[in-house]
């Protein structure tokens, strides 16, 4: 009988609940469990135990922030390491892995980038000074670097073509030292079949037959809330076909409650909030707009082509690298460039530019399912592995 590969990875909070690298560590390490991979995960929590993973307590100095992803990075890393594993990833937490995946992209890119979201100078300013002054980002930003500055990782996996380029540029890091495996997507959960939730999402929130734009973050401002919501504002203003906005997210509303009543748009948006059906949400709305200041690689910008759902986005999200401009949607380049995002957004008014492009969405995610992520991840771990063992 073949011996397991033995892997083990560290994050915090080990959780589908969390989202983004949480939920897709949980589910590749289930994944790898039931393909035959001995798993062991480093957190210093986790969701109900599951049978087939064995997991790791890693104690941390719970306050401040800054001291417990410190001491979290440290104590993971050299657990991790007294074992012995025949590949290691680190997704950002560990000072050291065999194979690092960066689901945040490059933490001084999104430091400058994001910043970019403040268009008045003195709020740039405050802003800026606060993160200079916050020991959370000097730790977050000295944990990251550790292993690129250290040299003796095995491959980084990019998640998007845009972060391999911040990770050349930030570090020098060689070309061939780094693979892009872009997100994978649930691409039966999230379908076009899901039209069939239309009526009674609609329903739900008073729409009829109006185009409606899906709006999915659980940060408002980085993602361009404010300027789809001015755009939107435009548009009624000019009496385009009737348009209304779902904003579904856990961010604060209050701000954006108050700027849709100063551009007179209340009645056409509505926030849901959180919900465990997104993608009935999808199945409900003829466009998604993701204006993003900055994404490493926005699941949700998958989730969306999967469901049929032509995209508007921003190239300063890395999943726009997978996008054809005009085919399964439009990239801008600028996130502010509202008149372009105007234009954009009108032309999915036509019915059958969204039936066009909407077959060419769905098309388009069958390509980067959650099955090929995963293969993808492990032929590069087995092959770490393999090299490891002739090494030896």
């Amino acid at each position: 009988m073949e011996k397991k590969l033995r892997f083990a990875t560290a994050i915090l909070d080990f959780s589908r609940r969390r989202g983004g690298a949480q939920r897709y560590l949980v589910d590749l390490c289930a994944w790898m469990a039931k393909e035959n991979f001995e798993v062991h995960v480093y957190a210093e929590h986790w969701d109900a135990e599951k049978s087939e993973i064995n997991f790791h307590k890693v104690k941390t100095i719970p306050f401040p922030k800054s001291l417990r992803l410190l001491s979290f990075a440290l104590r993971a890393t050299r657990e991790m390491g007294k074992a012995n594993y025949d590949v290691t990833l680190g997704v950002g937490n560990t000072l050291r892995a065999d194979v690092l995946q960066p689901h945040g992209g490059v933490h001084w890119a999104w430091f400058w980038r994001s910043l970019r979201v403040y268009e008045n100078p003195i709020a740039w300013m405050t802003k800026f000074l606060i993160r200079v002054f916050t020991p959370k980002q000097w730790i977050s930003g000295y944990i990251e670097d550790a292993p690129y500055k250290g040299k003796n990782f095995y491959k980084i996996i990019a998640i998007s073509d845009m972060v391999k380029r911040d990770i050349i540029r930030w570090y020098g890091i060689p070309k061939d030292k780094i693979d892009v495996v872009y997100n994978g997507v649930d691409i039966e959960r999230f379908h076009p079949r899901n039209g069939q939730y239309r009526a009674d999402i609609r329903k739900r929130h008073g729409l009829n037959e109006e185009v409606v734009l899906l709006f999915v973050s659980n940060n408002f401002s980085m993602k361009g809330l404010g300027i789809l919501m001015e755009v939107l504002a435009d548009l009624k203003r000019e009496n385009s076909p009737p348009c209304r906005l779902l904003i579904l997210g856990r961010d604060r509303k209050n701000s954006h409650l108050r700027l849709a009543k100063k551009l007179g748009i209340s009645e056409e948006i509505a926030f849901v909030g959180s919900t465990e059906e997104i993608e009935k949400y999808y199945g409900a709305a003829d466009l998604l707009v993701h204006p993003s200041f900055y994404d490493a690689c926005s699941l949700t910008v998958f989730e969306a082509l999967a469901s049929g759902l032509p995209v508007i986005t921003t190239s300063s999200n890395g999943a726009s690298g997978v996008i054809t401009q005009g085919k399964e949607g439009f990239i801008l380049s600028n996130p502010r460039d509202r008149q372009t995002l105007k234009q954009q957004i009108s032309s999915h008014f036509d019915r059958e530019t969204r039936l066009r492009t909407s077959v060419a969405a769905r098309h388009l995610a069958e390509h980067y399912s959650l099955e090929k992520n995963y293969r993808a991840m492990t032929d590069i771990f087995q092959k770490h592995a393999s090299e490891r063992k002739g090494q030896g």
